[in-house]
């Protein structure tokens, strides 16, 4: 009998999502097929669906997987003392992320109603940044709601995001990113 942490299983996963990522760079998600995906991987299709009952199954996965790996920064973020604790962290957090890069910006750009990976990291961060300001009784000097603050948070954090891992920026761009940041939240 095959455990799920046999190492072929492990690489058959993960050469399916390298394969699937390479083709969502090339296709939109709805014109790639399981076939498509079994011909980039090398791989029959009775072993796809050995892992996966779709193409939707397999994107549901990816998405949840990689919100999952932002959760943790996101917490982290908001429980955070200053600035400077935050840029430790946050360079942290993407040259980790910068591993799934490709991943990440094949994922970014599918949007569906059952699987989307910039909804879900947009919603995380709005979250996070609402229940940080409702704690600390935050009240912007700028007179503007704290959900416009939170929302503008997320979009610029994720438009950063997006940007560095597509055109591998330098520490420079998390420096004007820490600087922005610091404006929006100055009370």
């Amino acid at each position: 009998m095959i455990s799920k942490t046999d190492l072929r299983i492990v690489k058959t996963n993960e050469n399916i999502k390298n394969a699937f990522c390479n083709l969502l760079l090339e296709k939109n998600f709805k014109d790639i097929t399981v076939q498509n995906i079994c011909d980039e991987a090398l791989i029959g299709r009775s072993t796809f669906y050995d892992h996966y009952s779709d193409k939707y199954d397999l994107l549901n996965k990816m998405v949840e997987e990689l919100s999952n790996e932002f959760k943790p920064y996101i917490k982290i973020r908001f429980n955070l003392n200053n600035i400077n604790d935050f840029t430790t962290t946050f360079s942290g957090m993407l040259k980790h992320l910068s591993k799934e890069k490709t991943k990440i910006l094949a994922l970014l750009n599918v949007h569906t109603e059952f699987a989307d990976l910039h909804s879900n990291l947009e919603n995380l961060l709005i979250k996070g940044c609402m229940d940080f300001l409702l704690n600390e009784n935050f009240k912007s000097k700028f007179n503007i709601s704290n959900e416009y603050i939170c929302r503008h948070y997320a979009s610029y954090v994720l438009t950063s995001f997006e940007l560095w891992l597509e055109l591998d920026e330098s520490d420079g761009a998390l420096e004007l990113a820490n600087n922005m940041q610091a404006i929006l939240f100055a009370n």
